[in-house]
């Protein structure tokens, strides 16, 4: 009996890692006016915000239906697989809900909500993905899982509040004041899936990053494996210079990169830049 790994869109192991690592991908729904397309597949985040410039109509995500899982799950069962689903933040989407609607038909799948979006929720697919290919079972994997989740530290730095504003993530006013003061807002992710201000900058943006990465690189106790830089766009040779101060900090064994898809990138704008680890 084999483990299948499985996860929403929002994890962001794009373009090939999901595929390298055997990863079955069940898409969000990306909707411009009225057009809907499926994440990865039918659009990118370099498309997003074409409609955008000219209608200030932010771009909207909608969770899988139950019934997009339920295929998914009908076909590990039928081959005589277990599951584990790996599902966004259930503070920001329906989607764990929907595959526990969806799972509740079958014996052999477990859901965990990580609790986390993007390469953070990434990070945790591929520990579940390193646990199968080590042949542990999907009980084994879904309770490890449970227990990683509380260690995931994700660290988001916005460059604006524009998006998070007029996605209802943020008030007129603390936009207003990020604005006139000019501060870069670094929000933290707690393991609870809820989103708090932990620390402001101010300054150009190349000064910033360079500060952000280095507050994120000296917060205690990393777990030394595996971290994530990730970017919603920004200038590639200032995210370069970002990524090797993560390597040569040499706290992690491997240091990935991903472009953030869409998900993050419709909540966070462009320029956003995230350092995902997990703690010991």
């Amino acid at each position: 009996m084999a483990v299948l790994i499985s996860s929403d869109s929002s994890c962001d192991l794009f373009p090939d890692l999901y595929r390298q690592r055997g990863i079955t991908i069940v898409p969000l729904s990306i909707n411009i006016g009225d057009k809907s397309y499926k994440d990865v597949f039918e659009i990118g985040p370099d498309q997003l915000f074409q409609d955008y410039q000219k209608t200030k109509r932010l771009p909207k995500t909608s969770a899988p239906p139950p019934l997009d899982f339920f295929e998914v799950f009908r076909k590990a069962a039928e081959n005589g697989d277990d599951v584990v689903h790996l599902a966004m933040n259930s503070a920001f989407s329906s989607s764990y809900q929907n595959a526990c609607i969806a799972a509740k038909e079958f014996d052999n799948v477990s859901v965990v909500n990580t609790c986390m979006v993007s390469s953070a929720q990434g990070l945790l697919v591929l520990r579940a993905a390193d646990m199968r290919d080590a042949g542990c079972s999907a009980k084994e994997i879904y309770k490890q899982i449970e227990r990683d989740k509380e260690k995931v530290r994700s660290y988001v730095l916005l460059d604006t509040l524009e998006f998070a504003y007029r996605g209802g993530r943020a008030n007129m006013l603390q936009m207003f004041g990020a604005n006139l003061l000019k501060l870069r807002p670094c929000l933290f992710i707690d393991r609870r899936g809820v989103l708090s201000v932990c620390k402001k900058f101010r300054g150009n943006y190349r000064q910033v990053c360079w500060e952000y990465a280095r507050f994120v690189l000296s917060q205690p106790n990393p777990d030394g494996e595996r971290a994530f830089v990730s970017t919603t766009g920004m200038d590639r040779g200032l995210f370069d210079e970002i990524v090797e101060m993560v390597r040569s900090s040499g706290r992690f064994r491997e240091v990935l990169t991903s472009r953030a898809g869409c998900t993050m990138t419709t909540h966070a704008g462009p320029n956003t830049l995230v350092i995902f680890y997990m703690e010991k």
